[in-house]
């Protein structure tokens, strides 16, 4: 009588070791093969969790299947039916294993590529240009008191910031959302103005220790909401960081955009735990966006204040930076300025040691690294960084643009300040500085043309009238620049009187081409700062003053729009053969 082989033997005989082995390995293969193609295709994350979790489940089953079945001649059989004498062992089993992967693997990826391709009803499709994309509109403040203004725009821009972050979606900046505050448009025509597939709109209520955020998305295409949610929360620092994280969250899952670990990193942060300090930055950052002095020296006050309730708070430091860093261009004490920069770089500086891949702290180390060091690669190396980090980050696409103008790179310049108009269409800024890269390519007339508008569309924008009244002159259109230098010294108070003898100036050396001594204290009474200096005198044909100016800029770092353009600027090829115009393009790094 024959004995009847034990458990272990008849696991061995039926090869159920085998197979276990053999599934694990070609599921393990098929996750990972899964992980990394599904991102390249923008897939949503379910569709590897569920493949994962079949796999997983299949497990089981797998080893069932190798104990119960046996792959004969006549086809598959019950192990107990099969003829010992007709079986085919372990290459049948390891068949049967083979078609039983094959129907699984089959029947995941059908589940897969049908969920994917037969997106559910809260997914919304992508741009015509293939861009994922959202403009967020401005918030309504539902508590009933203007006094939580500020918090409400605060809570919008900063919901900005942390979508910004997520590299596949091209989101609206703020600048241009902001037009949309009380608009009667509908949410078609305003998605087809910003060029968006989807729009979010919300409200903020705020009462005690409490805050509500309802916020909905809709497909810009069909018009429909795709979801609401409404968070209802104690009115803490981390609980609005966290409101944020999810909003942020769920519209990169409508879009189908998969989040990487660095980028759900970034939106699980609380930048500080400090409700006062975040309130603080938020009215720093809504006046540091006017572009003023006065708003200027208030935002440095805001900023000082969240500084010292939270010394942490990286983004206060660059905010910080910020400030101080823009203050020169709108004073003309070089004592303030050279202060000013000085505190700019050590703001910058203390925000990246927070924070490394903070992006607004790289785009403010960046700038001060060319400012103040001339450091043109360090400089470029920061704002790429933080490009790649932020991609819709127009200070940085701002920033660079210019780097690479002013050394001659005008191809990639002008396609940076293009995407940072694309990102902030509504942006006078922006479009200003579109304007400018194209000056210093040398397309004079779509320079112009671009600035006009820009007065045309807001006609109280002084900075374009004194960007304007540069490009006539590197334009070689004298007359016209007179007439809009004086124009500008109207607008911001300056003297006009003053303002007429420099633009007379200007027509006569254009003429002439005899250089123009101007009397003395009128470039003091139209208070030209460092800034512009460099040109005017350069522009009259004062040869001596031009080179005085370029290097006091040069020295007192300041000056960027004449010193950090020489190599390019046609206002100075009557002086680029003399040895200290030459000598200065060295020390400023522009030497070819």
């Amino acid at each position: 009588m024959n004995e009847k082989p034990g458990f272990l033997t008849e696991l061995k005989r039926r090869n159920v070791f085998r197979v276990a082995t053999t599934y694990g390995v070609v599921g393990w293969i098929v996750v990972e093969v899964a992980s990394t193609v599904l991102p390249t295709f923008d897939a949503p994350h379910w569709i590897l969790q569920v493949l994962t979790f079949v796999v997983i489940l299949g497990f089981p089953l797998a080893l069932v299947l190798a104990w119960a079945f046996e792959l004969t001649p006549e086809g598959v059989k019950r192990d107990a039916d099969v003829d010992r004498s007709q079986a085919r062992g372990p290459a049948g089993r390891r068949s049967l294993l083979i078609i039983f992967a094959a129907l699984a693997v089959g029947a995941l990826w059908f589940l897969a590529l049908d969920r994917f391709v037969e997106a559910d009803t809260d997914d919304i499709d992508p741009a015509p240009e293939g861009e994922r994309s959202v403009a967020v509109l401005p918030f309504e403040n539902m508590s009933g008191d203007a006094a939580n203004d500020p918090f409400t725009i605060g809570i919008h821009d900063d919901l900005l910031t942390n979508i910004s972050q997520i590299r596949s979606i091209k989101t609206i900046s703020r600048t241009s959302v902001l037009q949309y505050r009380e608009t009667t448009k509908t949410i078609p025509e305003i998605a087809r103005e910003l060029g968006v597939a989807a729009i979010l709109e919300g409200g903020v209520q705020r009462s005690g220790d409490r805050i509500r955020i309802n916020v909905q998305l809709i497909d810009a295409a069909s018009d429909e909401h795709v979801w609401a949610e409404t968070y209802d929360r104690e009115l803490t620092a981390a609980d609005v960081f966290a409101i944020q994280s999810e909003i942020a969250t769920s519209i990169a899952d409508s879009l189908r955009v998969t989040l990487s670990a660095e980028e759900h990193e970034r939106l699980d942060s609380a930048p500080t735990q400090s409700l006062a300090a975040f309130e603080s930055y938020f009215r720093g950052k809504q006046l540091l966006e006017e572009r003023t002095r006065e708003s200027l020296y208030q935002a440095v006050e805001y900023f000082d204040e969240v500084v010292a309730l939270d010394p942490e708070f990286a983004l206060a430091h660059s905010g910080l930076a910020d400030a101080y860093f823009l203050l020169p261009e709108y004073v003309a004490d070089i004592d303030v300025a050279r202060e000013a920069r000085g505190k700019s770089e050590a703001a910058a500086n203390r925000a990246l040691a927070l924070d490394p891949n903070l992006p607004e702290a790289l785009t403010s180390v960046g700038w001060n690294r060319l400012i103040h060091y001339y450091d043109w690669k360090g400089a470029e190396a920061s704002l790429r960084r933080a490009l790649t980090i932020q991609p819709n980050n127009t200070g940085a696409l701002h920033w660079l643009s210019h780097i690479l103008s002013w050394q001659g790179g005008h191809e990639e310049a002008i396609e940076l300040a293009r995407r940072a108009v694309e990102v902030d269409p509504f942006s006078r800024l922006m479009s200003m500085n579109l304007s400018y890269i194209l000056m210093d390519a040398g397309d004079m007339d779509a320079s112009i043309a671009i600035a006009r508008e820009n007065i045309r569309q807001y006609p109280d924008a002084v900075e374009q009238y004194g960007n304007l009244w540069l490009t006539y002159l590197r334009a070689g259109r004298a007359s016209e620049a007179a007439g809009i230098c004086v124009t500008w010294a109207e607008r911001t108070g300056r003297d006009v009187e003053a303002a007429k003898l420099v633009g007379e100036a200007f027509v006569r050396h254009a003429e002439t081409g005899e250089p123009q001594v101007l009397p003395n204290g009128v470039v003091d009474r139209v208070e030209f700062g460092l800034e512009d200096l460099g040109q005017v005198y350069a522009f009259v044909g004062d040869a001596g003053r031009a080179l005085d100016a370029l290097e006091l800029g040069y020295e007192e770092r300041s000056g960027s729009r004449s010193v950090l353009s020489m190599r390019l600027n046609e206002g100075y090829d009557f002086i680029r053969d003399h040895p200290r115009f030459i000598e200065l393009m060295a020390r400023v790094g522009l030497a070819p």
